[in-house]
């Protein structure tokens, strides 16, 4: 897989998941968060299960590895349902930290954006953090579950925008490419 598509798809799990611990974050303690982690969990294991397939062979152990780990959690969740709340918020805390991690290396490959683009997702985490908890004053008592959000949502929309902004590498044309033939003209040299 590309890195634009693999940016888009993490941005957009990283948007779901911030909105979800955004808008319903008293949810943890409800019966429904039991049915939209299950429904989350089947979308992600079919997800990866379809990127483990159409992924290049260096990077489908990766996408199985994660829809393995998906089917563990699940299990987990059912065995024991208290830990689902758990779950979901170190599933929403991993995902702001993969993408603010992918984002930041991908970033530094490309010095012109990271002296823009580093700061940015960070101040604009804190930005809406501030901003909810300013005009939200609520959000107080769930403020883990809050800050994994907001973080988790500010990275995603970073990760969608770098995916759709990320300029391909340039293929280098066969005709292009110089060939070193100094050691072919000494080998015919010496048969002369």
């Amino acid at each position: 897989m590309d890195t634009r598509l693999s940016c888009l798809i993490r941005g957009i799990i990283g948007v779901i998941f911030g909105l979800l611990a955004l808008l319903f974050p008293n949810i943890l303690l409800l019966e429904t968060l039991y049915v939209i982690f299950w429904i989350l969990i089947g979308l992600g294991i079919a997800g990866f299960l379809f990127l483990a397939i159409t992924s290049r062979s260096d990077e489908s152990l990766f996408w199985f590895s994660l829809s393995a780990g998906l089917l563990i959690i699940g299990v987990l969740s059912f065995l024991v349902q208290p830990i689902v709340a758990i779950i979901f918020l170190l599933i929403i805390a991993g995902i702001a930290f993969y993408n603010g991690f992918s984002d930041i290396t991908l970033a530094l490959k490309h010095p012109r954006t990271k002296y823009f683009l580093i700061p940015g997702m960070f101040v604009a985490g804190a930005a809406l953090l501030f901003g909810l908890l300013y005009y939200f004053p609520s959000f107080l008592e769930n403020l883990v579950i809050v800050t994994l959000g907001s973080f988790a949502f500010v990275f995603g929309l970073f990760s969608i925008v770098m995916g759709y902004y990320h300029a391909e590498e340039p293929k280098q044309d066969v005709s292009e490419i110089k060939w070193d033939t100094t050691c072919q003209d000494h080998k015919h040299q010496g048969k002369k």
